[in-house]
Formats: C-alpha cells, structure tokens, sequence
C-alpha cells in the first residue's frame, strides 16, 4: 500500500509539473506573438512589455532576448538594445542576427571598430549575406579603413550584381 501511494504520488507530481511546463509554455509563445503584433502596428513600448514578460517565463530565451534588443534598437535606446542583443548572443553563438544587430547598434553610437568585429563574426558564420558585407564594407570606410572596405564590397557584388549600394 505504502509503494502504491508514493507511485500515485509521484506520479500526480508529474502531472501537475508536465502541465505547468505546457502552461508556461503557450504563455511564453502568446507574449511572443503579443509583442510581435504590437511591433506590426508601430507599438513598441507594449512590444518591450509583452517581450519582458516572455524574458520573466525564460529568463535563457534567445529568441526573447533579440526581439526585445531589436525592439530596443528600434526605439533608440542603444545601451539597453546592447545589453539585450549581447544576451541573446551569448544565449546562442551560432545564431547570425544577434552579431548583425550588436553590428548595427555601434554603428548607430558610432562605434565603428566594435561595429566592424561584429560583422566580421557574422561573415564567420554566414559569408553569404550582401547585406552584411555592404554593412562591413561601410563600417571600415567610415572607420577610415578604405582599403579593408574593398574586399566585403566586392564580394557583396559578386554575391548580388544588382545590390546599387555596395
């Protein structure tokens, strides 16, 4: 009787804990939802609270991390879209948008050296991005690095033809 009851018990234990995991869960994955509907409508401070709120369910969600860093970098407010995209890119090194915003946002303060690092990184883990190499190439230039400014322009170009920028 006694082996029943703690088998009835810890299974009940398992329940209730697989269902609170679901439940927060599909909360997680609303708020996610919220923040980006709020974004589609040009809403960005009810962005960064449904984001926050997703961050308070996974403190580790890199997917939260981002949104509210891009959110942030939105908005102007570089330092908190900077300590938002470093998480998410710490969260997950393998993940290419996280270093392409951090390259984006110092730009933004004008911090091109960083800014340059960062789009290198990207091009380590996805060289196939014109975009990117346009965004490198222009971040060397106006680090008044025009000679290092050539190559990414250049294989910009011959990834894109028709990219005008690079």
């Amino acid at each position: 009787l006694l082996v029943v009851s703690v088998g009835l018990t810890a299974l009940m234990v398992g329940v209730v804990v697989a269902w609170y995991a679901v439940r927060q869960e599909r909360e997680f994955q609303r708020l996610i939802g919220a923040g980006d509907a709020a974004l589609a409508q040009d809403q960005t401070s009810s962005a960064i609270e449904a984001f926050s709120g997703a961050l308070a369910l996974k403190r580790d969600s890199m997917l939260a991390h981002l949104k509210r860093g891009d959110t942030y970098r939105r908005r102007g407010e570089l330092k908190a879209a900077l300590r938002d995209l470093r998480e998410a890119a710490a969260l997950d090194p393998s993940a290419p948008r996280p270093v392409e915003l951090l390259g984006d946002v110092n730009v933004a303060t004008g911090n091109y050296r960083q800014a340059i690092a960062h789009y290198v990184s990207f091009t380590q883990l996805d060289d196939r991005s014109p975009r990117v190499l346009y965004k490198l190439g222009l971040a060397y230039f106006r680090n008044d690095q025009t000679s290092e400014a050539l190559q990414p322009l250049q294989h910009a170009i011959s990834l894109d033809n028709r990219f005008a920028e690079a």
